[in-house]
């Protein structure tokens, strides 16, 4: 058996890791996983490249900054989609009802809360902002965790929130109003979570990442089969109540992923300033001898 340390944030998108060792998956492929709760993106990479993380959780943004700057990293797998219909979309642009902001056009010199700047929920705010002919020059952007988000809208300290469940649900709970799903508006079809390694784990240990990519399908297979499942396992790793799993919003999972799918995140980064044009992705999906 192969032991691998993962880290992932608790949140639903997340789900997949617990059912594919509850249902036995990663026992089938010989590993061992266990998982190990990251806060953000700047972490995680680090820890990817000293090893004490085999394979981390996050979306595209972050990762595809970090190989821009010449770091190495690869992505081994995809793990769930943005829909293009709302349904599945497991976040939320929210604000109070007293704020006075009831849409994006009126998000204008209000201050905006996401979970990290220059992240995938930036990027997404700033397309819908640009598509509601809002500047995002004219939004304070100001980075809060998840679990604060609520807490900060209630005190008045934001005008509004990116929530991603099973926080969304305590949000709506709470009296609080969704405004706009921008993952789905912005980046909608896209790629989200991703699983990604450390290159020379990658190269140097290309069976153990097939087996661990091979559970995490079927993993993936299996959540969107049994919702329910999701649910069951999110005591796991999250301290929601029982009434905001049941509300919680379950995530497509979906482990595909494409050239095209970082070549189009590489060019909204490159238009938004995330990156510096002229960065080549062509190397970041880790493929095996023979791909």
């Amino acid at each position: 058996m192969t032991e691998l340390t993962v880290g992932i944030t608790p949140i639903a998108n997340a789900a997949n890791l617990y059912i594919a060792i509850d249902q036995g998956y990663f026992d089938d492929e010989g590993l061992v996983v266990t998982p190990s709760v990251i806060q953000t993106a700047a972490t995680a990479i680090p820890s990817l490249l000293n090893d004490e993380l085999q394979l981390a959780l996050m979306t595209s943004v972050p990762v595809i900054t970090a190989a821009s700057k010449g770091l190495p990293v690869v992505v081994a797998s995809g793990n769930d989609r943005y829909p293009v219909d709302g349904v599945g979309d497991t976040t939320a642009l929210i604000a109070a009802p007293d704020s006075g902001v009831s849409s994006v056009e009126g998000l204008a010199d209000k201050t905006v809360a996401v979970v990290g700047l220059k992240s995938a929920p930036e990027l997404a705010l700033r397309v819908v902002l640009e598509e509601a002919g809002v500047d995002p020059a004219d939004v304070e952007i100001v980075e809060i965790a998840y679990p604060d988000m609520v807490s900060a809208l209630q005190s008045d300290r934001v005008d509004a929130a990116f929530v991603v469940d099973p926080f969304l649900s305590e949000a709506e709970a709470a009296g609080l109003v969704p405004i706009s799903q921008p993952f789905t508006e912005g980046l909608g079809g896209m790629t989200a979570l991703t699983w990604v390694a450390g290159e020379q784990f990658a190269n140097a240990n290309p069976e153990t990442i097939t087996k661990f990519t091979t559970a995490i399908q079927r993993a993936a297979e299996y959540a969107n089969e049994n919702p329910e499942a999701v649910r069951a396992v999110l005591p796991t790793f999250t301290s929601l109540s029982p009434e905001a799993i049941e509300n919680s919003v379950i995530p497509l999972y979906d482990s595909s992923l494409s050239e095209a799918d970082v070549e189009n995140y590489v060019e909204l980064m490159e238009r938004e300033g995330f990156i510096e044009a002229g960065y080549d992705p062509s190397d970041l999906l880790w493929k095996t001898d023979g791909d």
